[in-house]
């Protein structure tokens, strides 16, 4: 069913509700039809069913379940790109699933040494559901917005499946654990992780997992290797 993100959702016993300009925007430009329904989302828990009932109001029909997509849990800890090539990582890992974002301060960043500006991190909070409503998933990812050091990846996401993204190491595909269990992703910067940083992970128990015989820029990179995981949840379902 499709979806539509709002800060807050209505109070679902009202009958008749204005919806704000945006949201009366998406609604046109879709050209939904009278009985056609579709749900108010608040994340992470609020849903309310709703259907348009004139030109500016919808028709609410009560509260809803939040609605689920089966996704695996995966998170990313990556050095980040330059520019606007963040926006391009922020889509793309939507797209493909991601759980949690973190940048990732390497000795060899350019980037993303920082605590990422707030205007920044609305532009991608805003890119990722506007993500999410076109792909159909109803939970956005978390991105935190402090860099982490390589010294702090131990101590997130402990209970995870952890790889360093290495060129030349075994194919990440062949090493995914069973569906059940998390996975945390490192990505490095441009210039690749230092060899000390490489045997800090190693030591760490961040074993490296390799993509393809080519080397991807970081926002090629980690939407694949996310995409990969994922699909490999989904193999392992059928």
């Amino acid at each position: 069913m499709r979806f539509f993100f709002l800060e807050t959702c209505p109070d679902p016993n009202l009958q008749r509700w204005t919806p704000p300009p945006e949201l009366r925007r998406h609604l046109r430009a879709l050209r939904l039809q009278p009985k056609e329904t579709f749900l108010l989302l608040s994340p992470p828990k609020d849903a309310v069913l709703a259907r348009i009932q004139g030109e500016n109001s919808l028709e609410l029909l009560g509260p809803h379940a939040y609605p689920q997509l089966p996704l695996r849990k995966v998170g990313l800890a990556t050095a980040w790109p330059k520019g606007s090539r963040g926006d391009d990582l922020i889509r793309r890992c939507t797209e493909m699933g991601v759980s949690q974002i973190w940048p990732l301060h390497c000795a060899r960043s350019v980037v993303g040494r920082e605590h990422l500006s707030p205007s920044r991190v609305r532009r991608w909070h805003t890119i990722m559901q506007e993500v999410c409503q076109q792909s159909r998933r109803p939970s956005p990812p978390q991105l935190h917005p402090q860099p982490l050091a390589l010294e702090q990846l131990p101590q997130i996401m402990p209970r995870a499946q952890r790889f360093a993204l290495l060129p030349g190491s075994p194919p990440l595909l062949q090493q995914l654990p069973p569906p059940a269990q998390a996975i945390l992703l490192v990505v490095g910067p441009e210039g690749g992780f230092t060899a000390k940083e490489v045997e800090f992970l190693r030591d760490a128990g961040f074993p490296g997992a390799g993509l393809t015989p080519t080397i991807l820029r970081i926002e090629a990179a980690a939407p694949f290797a996310v995409g990969l995981c994922q699909h490999g949840f989904e193999s392992a379902k059928t």
